[in-house]
């Protein structure tokens, strides 16, 4: 069995569009709320999950302990056009930089105004046209595909040996029935928490082939609530990718150590996989308006993927409050609909509103 080395970095994501597009110039906006969107979208990004609470015996004599449970994510992708998409070699990405963290660029090595950074990538398996989506039809990816509150209580009864207490546990009923969702984007061979479904399709992961028993998992790990998530078109076949995505002397791969400066952990480069402007549909940046600090996108703001950011919490999860928890428990950011269509003007701030997750009313 091959050994898997994780690639941790900077998750998040929700869209916004592009058009085709020089590859050393960052694109000019293709759409507004007033026009026709040509691509796919991302529809809805559900990623705080959902606060519970564990209460004791009275014997015990302890108080009741608040948890958070964010395993219950997904993400919605939407066909807003009149013709029918394919997701095949469709990909979902995280940045290579968190927009909560000020990088400082040495020279001329601020890569945003040549192509979009990232640092993660899981895509849609298939020859072209294996996966359909038609006009008006969505997609929904989930991190695991469970019915989460029943999963929780049977992981619960087999750690503890019996089954446990279930009125003991406030707020487990709205975790969300995931169970039916067409994808996951945790795959099995990567699961290190062994949840995933094995009737539900996976997204594949990026590998790299270091070795015969040793690949890198570049693949697409988790939405935080410091992220950047883009929808893209692979630009090179994952085997490609494999084999010459290391930069060497005399020749260019697809991933890149940018030197640049972060005064959050003092890092002196940031690792960045290579994506050409034209490759992208649509992208979404997540983050607390207290937290913003960098577009990960653009250099320039008014010239970018995404002008805006968003975020279902005011502030950062760690500086919230328990007794405020409540208010973000089951919230989700999703696509404004202005009345004709929904809204896509490069702008996660405008584009989209908190709403409760659409998975949890369905419920």
């Amino acid at each position: 069995m091959r050994t898997h080395i994780y690639r941790l970095a900077s998750s998040v994501l929700i869209l916004s569009a592009l058009m085709s597009c020089r590859r050393d110039e960052a694109p000019q906006n293709r759409s507004n709320a007033r026009s026709t969107i040509d691509h796919l979208v991302i529809k809805e990004v559900f990623y705080p999950g959902h606060a519970y609470t564990q209460n004791f015996p009275k014997e015990y004599n302890q108080p009741a302990v608040q948890n958070w449970y964010s395993d219950d994510a997904y993400i919605t992708i939407y066909n807003p056009t009149s013709e029918v998409k394919y997701l095949d070699s469709l990909a979902l990405c995280s940045t290579a930089l968190d927009p909560s963290i000020l990088l400082n660029f040495k020279g001329n090595e601020d890569f945003r105004t040549q192509y979009l950074g990232v640092a993660s990538i899981s895509y849609f398996p298939g020859s072209g046209k294996e996966h359909p989506i038609k006009p008006g039809q969505e997609v929904v990816i989930a991190k695991y595909a469970l019915n989460h509150a029943t999963d929780f209580f049977e992981r619960l009864d087999k750690d503890n040996g019996s089954p446990v207490n279930r009125e003991l546990y406030s707020g487990v009923d709205a975790f969300l029935d995931l169970s039916k969702v067409s994808w996951e984007w945790t795959n099995k061979e990567t699961d290190i928490e062994h949840k995933n479904e094995p009737k539900v399709s996976d997204l594949i992961p990026i590998f790299t082939k270091e070795s015969d028993d040793e690949d890198i998992d570049f693949g697409f790990k988790d939405v935080t609530e410091t992220s950047g998530i883009a929808l893209i078109k692979l630009p090179w076949t994952p085997n490609d990718f494999a084999k010459n995505y290391k930069d060497t002397e005399g020749h260019r791969g697809y991933r890149h150590a940018i030197n640049a400066r972060s005064s959050a952990d003092h890092r002196n480069t940031v690792d960045v996989i290579e994506i050409p402007f034209d490759k992208v549909l649509d992208c979404i940046t997540i983050c607390p308006k207290s937290e913003y600090k960098i577009n990960p996108y653009s250099k320039n703001p008014k010239n970018s993927l995404d002008q805006g950011y968003h975020a279902v919490s005011d502030g950062a999860y760690k500086n919230t409050p328990k007794s405020d928890w409540s208010k973000y428990s089951g919230m989700s950011l999703i696509r404004k609909w202005d009345g004709n269509k929904y809204v896509d003007d490069n702008n996660s701030t405008s584009d989209f509103e908190v709403k409760p997750a659409s998975l949890g009313l369905k419920k």
